[in-house]
């Protein structure tokens, strides 16, 4: 074989080589994309992160021993509710079914955001002052996961809370403040 020949061949097969290493890269990057039936990742949504949204039944001897948290304003539930790096406080957030909840949100650390699927409520917890926002809780009792909708750091997947749904004041006849 000539030198002109085996310089050919060898150019001929490190650009089918370099072809292949491309070939691979743009394969693995494809692969490391979400699909599109998946849509992308939102650090807002828990069940991207393996989380269970759906609540759960609550233990009538322990929501019994359980006070709502914070106090009742003009017929609406305040609460300072805080956020640090990885859970909220406090935790859990105790309130009653169907009522309107204030919470005066605030961050310890870092931004943080909350979320409460159940309640179809987000909202960002700023560092600094506190904010105020509002929902409606579940109409059913129950205990519902509260998530970090703002990504805070290594431990945002696993940053949790609880919010703790007593049965309405007509359901059990008592009296809060």
């Amino acid at each position: 074989m000539s030198s002109k020949k085996t310089d050919t061949t060898f150019r001929m097969a490190g650009m089918a080589g370099l072809a292949i290493v491309l070939g691979l890269v743009l394969w693995a990057q494809q692969e490391s994309k979400p699909h599109a039936h998946e849509g992308a990742h939102d650090h807002s949504d828990p069940a991207q992160h393996g989380q269970e949204t759906a609540g759960q039944p609550l233990d009538a001897d322990r929501a019994e021993a359980m006070g709502p948290s914070g106090a009742v304003k003009d017929g609406v539930r305040v609460v300072e509710y805080d956020a640090f790096q990885y859970g909220f406080a406090p935790d859990p957030l105790v309130v009653r079914a169907g009522e309107k909840v204030r919470l005066l949100v605030k961050s310890r650390d870092v931004s943080h955001g909350a979320m409460i699927p159940e309640a179809d409520f987000s909202t960002d917890m700023p560092t600094g002052d506190r904010k105020p926002a509002e929902f409606t809780a579940p109409a059913r009792s129950g205990e519902y996961p509260v998530f970090c909708s703002v990504f805070c750091g290594p431990g945002h997947g696993d940053m949790r809370g609880r919010l703790l749904v007593l049965p309405s004041k007509q359901e059990e006849g008592h009296h809060d403040e």
